[in-house]
């Protein structure tokens, strides 16, 4: 298997639902990460941040029943060390109250939030297991050929299948099926779990 870092537990605070699914989903597409509570309101936030005691809360700082930044107040006392990505439409007149400024990892806009999020999240485990490569990083060194492979191992293809389908031998390709499951540092079962993953999220299939 890819080698995992240690899980860092996240709560997201966000009340509007389908950017909420999205979001949840760009952190569970990270290895290092465990989304442990979703919360739509600033109680909500507040209750599971005691229940869970997060690494990290991402909050909209626009809820329904007030502003998110108490979430973040309330995160202070239970986990002073707790970091936080605050998620705002306008992300130019956020000024963070003193008290908890020094928590803030940073503040994202929505119109904004898919990539950004992404890009500040592997940064956060970067910081917590310095030297790790999560498996986006180690899947971009793959060459064009091997994608290609990986790809199709993906689909559920097997070897003489992706062979005919990129008019190669099957050897070939289980030469190139090896080399990717050590670039990938993972065993040849994990491999398809992981090609299948990525697939599902990238939504590629080589023509």
């Amino acid at each position: 298997m890819i080698p995992q870092p240690d899980g860092l537990k996240i709560v997201l605070v966000e009340d509007e639902r389908m950017f909420s699914e999205m979001l949840a989903r760009s952190i569970n597409d990270l290895t290092g990460l465990e989304l442990v509570a979703r919360a739509f309101t600033v109680a909500e936030g507040v209750k599971v941040c005691e229940q869970h005691l997060p690494d990290l809360v991402i909050a909209d700082l626009a809820l329904p029943d007030g502003n998110g930044v108490r979430v973040i107040e309330a995160l202070k006392q239970v986990n002073h060390n707790a970091r936080v990505l605050v998620l705002s439409a306008h992300v130019e007149d956020f000024s963070p109250p003193a008290e908890v400024a020094g928590m803030i990892e940073g503040v994202i806009s929505k119109g904004e939030a898919h990539a950004e999020l992404s890009k500040h999240l592997r940064s956060v485990i970067q910081q917590q297991n310095p030297g790790f490569e999560d498996e986006q990083n180690l899947i971009n060194r793959l060459t064009a050929r091997e994608m290609d492979i990986f790809l199709l191992l993906g689909e559920g293809l097997t070897n003489r299948e992706i062979a005919k389908r990129l008019s190669r031998s099957a050897a070939t390709v289980a030469t190139h099926r090896k080399m990717i499951a050590v670039k990938l540092r993972c065993s040849g079962a994990a491999l398809m779990s992981v090609a299948t993953r990525h697939r599902i999220h990238a939504g590629k299939i080589p023509s």
